[in-house]
């Protein structure tokens, strides 16, 4: 049975990959500062809310087990992607970013040295300019002792119909790397988002009639958005009901 620290763990995505997958696994503990996000993450994973690390910045990675085989940190993103104001990982004053909580989630991992460690952020963190700050991850982990295999990953290559690229960094160390481990093919998708969608939707979640029209558009002249039913959905901002552009599928 996988022996598993979670950090920065929501509500708890890539647990509920592992269950989906049949995987069995031991959680020895998970990290969530916010607390409407840990209460879903107990009830939805069955385990109290004491095993909530909370504030990754108070967590002493010394307290914590060193016999772990897998570790997850989907490290805050807002601070990368292109809807932030991309400071990468330090402040003008030289504090840590809330991206910058990578250092703590390295920090834990330098110290537990877990087997595997698996990281996701947005696509932004591969680009040019960001390419200072990914070089910083990627030989921050080399350094302690880990060989890195990362790749951008689309969500509608999976199974799901939604564009939403990530990058994900696998760090396997460096003493049990055998060098096998390869990204997944992707596979044909065999569902649209009209397949998951609600047939019957309390009024209260409806958008005003306006709202509504101001992010629907049935046009197809605007590549890589949705103009039917049989098509995937791009990824929906908190801002998208502003632009007119935004096309979801109904």
């Amino acid at each position: 049975m996988i022996r598993y620290l979670s950090l920065f763990s929501g509500i708890g995505a890539f647990e509920k990959a592992l269950d989906n997958l049949g995987i069995p696994y031991e959680l020895l503990a998970y990290c969530e500062v916010d607390k409407y996000a840990s209460k879903a993450y107990s009830l939805l994973h069955h385990v109290p809310e004491n095993m909530n690390l909370g504030d990754i910045t108070k967590v002493d990675e010394k307290a914590l087990p060193t016999d772990i085989d897998l570790l997850t940190y989907g490290f805050p993103c807002q601070d990368i992607s292109i809807a932030g104001n991309k400071r990468g990982f330090v402040n003008e004053d030289g504090t840590k970013t809330r991206s910058g909580l990578f250092f703590d989630a390295l920090r834990i991992i330098e110290h537990c040295k877990p087997k595997v460690a698996i990281a996701e952020n947005v696509k932004n963190l591969t680009s040019k300019s960001m390419s200072s700050i990914f070089t910083i991850v990627l030989e921050s982990l080399d350094n302690a002792g880990y060989n890195c295999y990362w790749q951008v990953l689309n969500s509608a290559d999976y199974g799901v119909p939604q564009g939403r690229e990530r990058v994900f960094i696998v760090s396997i160390r460096k003493d049990v790397d055998d060098h096998s481990f390869r990204f997944p093919p992707a596979i044909p998708l065999e569902m649209c988002m009209g397949d998951l969608l609600d047939e019957e939707v309390p009024a209260e979640f409806y958008l005003s009639e306006e709202k509504t029209q101001s992010v629907i558009r049935h046009d197809s002249n605007h590549p890589g958005h949705i103009a039917d039913r049989g098509g995937t959905c791009p990824t929906l901002l908190s801002r998208d009901y502003k632009d007119p552009k935004v096309v979801i599928c109904l």
